[in-house]
């Protein structure tokens, strides 16, 4: 096991960087961090496809009563033993029809 004191991570590490190491690092540190925060969204999307009502109320920006009657027009939802969820796809594809038949 090693040990570092707090003295050792205090004290100052001094080497040269030339402005193209340092543009070069800044680069790659951009990379990293746009490639993991859009990893991040990717799984938030995912985890997220699949909403309760009152998730997809927050969503639509609607009331639970507006929500109620888009359901009685062919608002798709998913109902597996009484478990209801609403695909946030299939809701999204619903409404563009809709705009579209305007």
């Amino acid at each position: 096991m090693c040990h570092i004191s707090a003295q050792a991570i205090e004290a100052p590490i001094d080497f040269p960087m030339d402005d193209q190491n340092v543009i070069a690092i800044r680069n790659a540190l951009s990379s990293l961090f746009l490639d993991e925060v859009n990893r991040a969204r990717e799984e938030q999307s995912q985890h997220d496809r699949y909403l309760l009502k009152m998730e997809l109320c927050a969503y639509l920006k609607i009331s639970n009563n507006t929500l109620d009657k888009w359901i009685e027009l062919g608002l798709p939802r998913i109902n597996i033993c009484g478990v209801v969820r609403y695909d946030r796809d299939a809701v999204d594809g619903w409404l563009r029809k809709r705009i579209e038949g305007w």
